[in-house]
C-alpha cells in the first residue's frame, strides 16, 4: 500500500461529509423522497433490462491520489475510468478478461468511491493530474489505452491533451461532448422530467446530497431501491461522494469543458461510442466531431447511456482491440 501525500482521505462512516445546516429536517426529507421518485421514474424501464454483472477481481491499492484496483502484470496497460456518481466498481468482472493480456488499472476518480474527497479542486486538470499521479505511483509509465464511460471520457480526453505521451488511445462510451453550455445543460437534464431540480447543482440537490452524506448507509439502501435495474453494489456506490466532488465536477468538467478545443489538440486515436437512445449524448455533435478529425471515429449502437453495463462483453472487446491494434475501425 502506498501512503498518501497530503490529500484528505474520507473517514469511515461519513466519507467526505460536511454536515451543513439545512432549513429543516422536513425539507431534507421531502427533497430526499422527491429524489427517490425522480430516480425511480428515470430508471423504471430498467426493470425489464437484464444486466449481467459480477464483482470484479484484483487488489485495491491506495496511491497518493486515488484508490485503484489493479489486475494482471504483463502486456500494455489499460486504464478504465468511470462516470459521474459512480466508482471503479462500475467496470464489473467482464472487464477482468482484459488483464489476460494487459495490466489493468481501474481507479475511483478523485472525490468518488474510495478515493480522497478534498474540499475543492475538481476541474479537468485536477482529475487528470490525480490519475497521472496514481499511474506513476503504480509504476505505470508507458502509454495507456483508456476505456471510459461518460465523465470518465472527458477525463481521458483531458489526459490526452495534457499528457499526450501517456495516452495510446481512448475508447469513450456515452461521451458528454457538447458544442456549448446550453447544449450541455439541455442533455444533462434530459434524463428525466425532474432532472433539472436534482441533477444540476442547486438547493434541492444540495439538500439531498447533504442528507445522503450524513446517512451514508441509508443512502446506499435508497440508491439500490431507486435504481432497480442496476447491480445492487454499483447502485450503492452512487452515494460514495461529497457535495463538493459532485457539484464541482459536474459544473467544471461536464458543463463547462471546452471539448472542441481539446479534440483539436489530440493526436492519438479516439473512438466514441453512444447508444442510439442515449439522451445524455449530443449525437449530431459527435458525428460532426468525427467527420472533422481524422483520428476520431464514432459508432452508434442500440441502447442508452449504460452501454458498459448492458453490453459489457462487447465494450470490453472494443477496449481490448484498441489496446492491441490502436485501430479506429473497431466496429
Amino acid at each position: 500500500m502506498i501512503v498518501g501525500r497530503g490529500l484528505h482521505r474520507p473517514p469511515t462512516g461519513g466519507p467526505g461529509c460536511t454536515r451543513a445546516s439545512t432549513p429543516g429536517g422536513a425539507l431534507v426529507a421531502a427533497a430526499s423522497f422527491a429524489a427517490l421518485a425522480t430516480f425511480a421514474l428515470a430508471y423504471r424501464q430498467r426493470l425489464l433490462q437484464s444486466v449481467s454483472w459480477v464483482a470484479p477481481q484484483g487488489r485495491h491499492v491506495e496511491t497518493s491520489t486515488l484508490t485503484a484496483r489493479v489486475l494482471g502484470d504483463t502486456g500494455s496497460p489499460v486504464l478504465l475510468l468511470h462516470g459521474l456518481v459512480a466508482s471503479g466498481l462500475y467496470w464489473g468482472g467482464a472487464y477482468d478478461a482484459l488483464a489476460d493480456h494487459h495490466r489493468l488499472v481501474v481507479p475511483d476518480l478523485l472525490g468518488f468511491g474510495r478515493s480522497p474527497r478534498p474540499a475543492s479542486g475538481y476541474g479537468p486538470d485536477d482529475h487528470a493530474e490525480a490519475v497521472i499521479t496514481c499511474l506513476d505511483d503504480l509504476g505505470v509509465v508507458e502509454p495507456v489505452t483508456i476505456g471510459a464511460h461518460s465523465l470518465g471520457g472527458l477525463v481521458a480526453l483531458r489526459l490526452a491533451v495534457t499528457h499526450p505521451e501517456r495516452v495510446a488511445g481512448v475508447v469513450a462510451f456515452g461521451p458528454p461532448l457538447y458544442p456549448d453550455a446550453a447544449s450541455a445543460r439541455g442533455h444533462v437534464t434530459a434524463t428525466s422530467p425532474m432532472a433539472r431540480l436534482f441533477v444540476l447543482p442547486g438547493p434541492v440537490a444540495e439538500h439531498v446530497c447533504t442528507w445522503m452524506c450524513a446517512h451514508r448507509t441509508a443512502g446506499a439502501r435508497l440508491a439500490r431501491f431507486s435504481h432497480p435495474g442496476l447491480p445492487p453494489a454499483v447502485a450503492a456506490d452512487a452515494v460514495q461522494h461529497s457535495w463538493s466532488s459532485y457539484s464541482q465536477t459536474l459544473e467544471r468538467v461536464i458543463l463547462s469543458a471546452d471539448t472542441d478545443t481539446w479534440i483539436d489538440r489530440i493526436r492519438c486515436p479516439v473512438h466514441l461510442v453512444a447508444g442510439v437512445d442515449d439522451p445524455v449524448v449530443d449525437h449530431a455533435h459527435l458525428r460532426e466531431v468525427s467527420a472533422s478529425h481524422a483520428n476520431v471515429s464514432y459508432d452508434e449502437r442500440p441502447g442508452r447511456h449504460d452501454l458498459p453495463l448492458t453490453e459489457a462483453s462487447r465494450c470490453a472487446g472494443l477496449i481490448g482491440r484498441a489496446a492491441r491494434t490502436g485501430a479506429l475501425a473497431l466496429v
